[in-house]
């Protein structure tokens, strides 16, 4: 049984992107597009009726001026006329909000869901390497952003444009003149959103990186506020923290001096249009060349145009931010993901026989976590038998804990092979893979869930009824000294705060032990899991292990020489290279694994060591 299961988690929508290369909006938008289509011809017509009405309104004013006693009917009706247009635009507002609001929230959730899939199919040295606030702000923000576009920003751009096109062929067929007045003001404007999108380029890039910065320092501050605070670093951090929003505020004040800016410009501009309109409108007027309402259209109808093009900045705005947003989850999606399957949509655990413990063996592996670094391992050849428990020694950064993880393929080797049952790691699909293995790391992860949801992630629940479910979870439990869940307020169905903070250190490499044990697996990795324990509690842990172990293969990473003795034999890594290999007493005569074990006391390794010095005088 794998560590990490997927039956109970929700499966992601299908992708709608088949290369992520290419990835646009576009794309992600196909499952919804004959309904966004629908709310753009709804907005269109809104358009159309709403640069009408000051047709009507013409009519109405031409029609007062021509009669001198015109009949309430003709008034009455233009008036009504104007609100019928007027409640038929309002509605077909709301019907357009209501086609496409549900589908734009939508794809954003089938984005989100992708991402976060595609995430969890990433290789451990993506992860290595991107901060975890960058992620985090990439499928929450930047999606948010991507849907406002959606739902608001590129229907309204389009009915905008629309709206600007009807609206300058009513103004030219009421007076050629005036339309051409302000026609020509459209050149300047087009310049200052020009120049405005060259500004809010960079800036809203910024923004979007600043804030995807300051979400990984509230991170690690929040996860690391016991060490700021027992190291009198608060403060510290605090100045951090502000030098870090004082840059995003700075970057948000640009932005919107640039949109002020913008907004200012294209005021003045619409101004000078204007004035200019009504000293050649009213010449043209008292020459009878144009008709009052013709007039009163045509200063209706600007100041239906006028927001709309003072509304552009806003939609740049917007459009710059889904751009930039779908630039950043593009940057993600594009990173290849190879075989490393975590969570994949459709894909479950298959089903693995338990069988016998599987022999492990290393072929000549060398590995570095990049071009240009220095080898973690270095042509190391290793052979576990199955059933066998093998303790990893060495100093820190020996490459522990790199052959544990070679194993589920979380890395994988530069050079050599890897084999489970002389089978090569690399020919095995990786679900088949890891659903025969288990690893407890040194740092424990728990998850906001019960200590029972915990214990049990890497068991497929569907299995057993609630008995048997009952029995792994006490067996796990017991074999891992985990006895404080019974103080607990609530035993198993107790909830672990935020990566189980509530609890202490020993606790949590407990229950992350109690959570590899419940799996039952073929392959068993431990990477120095006891580190935590104080000497009695390992004692307890170490002793039913050894019984607990007894049909697993184990790999253990360890310091301390009780975990050591846990095992039947040791190998000795120093600099990527197995060292010396043995058993914890046939080592001991070896100098630097004494030394090691002399680094890292405890009671019986004291014994054992005057005892041997006894022997010797």
């Amino acid at each position: 049984m794998s560590l990490i299961h997927t039956s109970h988690l929700p499966v992601p929508p299908p992708t709608v992107v088949d290369q992520p290369q290419n990835l646009t909006l576009w794309q992600y938008m196909k499952p919804i597009r004959a309904k966004w289509l629908t709310g753009v011809a709804v907005a269109i017509c809104a358009s159309v009726i709403g640069i009408s009405i000051p047709q009507v309104l013409a009519w109405i004013v031409d029609h007062l001026v021509a009669n001198e006693n015109p009949s309430g009917s003709t008034v009455w009706a233009g008036g009504l006329l104007m609100i019928g247009l007027g409640l038929l635009q309002a509605g077909l507002i709301f019907v357009r909000r209501m086609l496409v609001i549900d589908q734009a929230s939508t794809v954003e959730m089938s984005m989100r869901m992708s991402l976060f899939d595609h995430l969890m199919r990433m290789p451990a040295a993506f992860h290595d390497h991107w901060p975890s606030g960058q992620l985090l702000t990439r499928s929450t923000s930047d999606l948010s952003l991507m849907r406002r576009w959606i739902a608001f920003g590129s229907i309204q751009s389009i009915s905008s444009t629309v709206m600007l096109a009807a609206g300058l062929f009513y103004l030219f067929r009421g007076s050629w003149l005036l339309g051409l007045i302000y026609l020509c003001s459209v050149p300047f404007m087009l310049l200052t959103l020009w120049l405005f999108v060259r500004t809010m380029k960079s800036l809203t890039r910024s923004v979007q990186q600043q804030s995807g910065d300051l979400a990984t320092s509230v991170e690690e501050s929040v996860q690391g506020i016991r060490v700021l605070k027992a190291l009198g670093q608060g403060q510290n951090s605090l100045s951090r923290f502000t030098a870090q929003a004082s840059t995003l505020m700075n970057t948000e004040i640009a932005r919107s001096q640039a949109v002020g800016s913008m907004l200012v410009k294209t005021i003045s501009i619409t101004a000078v249009t204007m004035a200019i309109s009504l000293f050649v409108g009213i010449h043209q007027v008292a020459q009878e060349k144009l008709s009052l309402g013709e007039l009163t259209a045509y200063f209706a109808t600007t100041a239906v145009l006028t927001p709309q093009i003072q509304r552009a900045g806003m939609l740049i705005s917007m459009w710059l931010d889904s751009k930039v947003a779908m630039e950043r989850h593009r940057e993600i999606m594009q990173e290849p993901v190879g075989e490393d399957v975590l969570l994949v949509s459709g894909v479950t655990t298959p089903q693995v026989s338990r069988h016998d413990a599987a022999g492990v063996k290393f072929e000549h592996v060398s590995f570095t976590f990049g071009r240009g670094k220095k080898e973690v391992l270095h042509e190391l050849t290793l052979d576990v038998a199955p059933g066998e428990i093998l303790a990893l020694v060495g100093s820190t950064g020996s490459g522990k804990s790199t052959v544990l993880q070679l194993i589920p393929r979380l890395y994988a080797p530069t050079r050599g092979k890897v084999l489970l049952d002389n089978t090569d790691i690399s020919t095995i699909p990786l679900p088949e893979l890891r659903a025969q293995m288990a690893i407890a790391f040194e740092e424990p992860v728990l998850f906001s869930s019960s200590v029972r949801e915990n214990v049990l992630m890497g068991v497929e629940t569907e299995k057993f009824n609630s008995e048997e479910l009952e029995s792994i979870v006490a067996t796990a439990l017991r074999v891992s000294a985990s006895d404080f869940v019974d103080t607990l307020p609530d035993g198993v169905e107790t909830l672990i705060g935020e990566e189980g903070m509530s609890l202490s250190g020993g606790q949590r490499q407990r229950l992350s032990l109690a959570r590899a044990i419940a799996c039952d697996p073929r392959v068993l990795l431990l990477d120095d899991p006891l580190s935590a324990l104080d000497v009695n509690t390992e004692e307890a842990v170490v002793g039913m292990l050894k019984e607990q172990l007894k049909n697993t293969t184990t790999i253990i990473t360890a310091h301390r020489p009780s975990t050591v003795a846990l095992a039947d034999r040791v190998a000795l890594l120093d600099k990527g290279r197995i060292a010396a290999i043995g058993t914890h007493s046939e080592l001991m005569k070896n100098p630097a694994y004494a030394r090691l074990m002399l680094l890292n006391p405890d009671d019986s390794t004291a014994k054992n060591h005057t005892s041997q010095n006894q022997e010797v005088l």
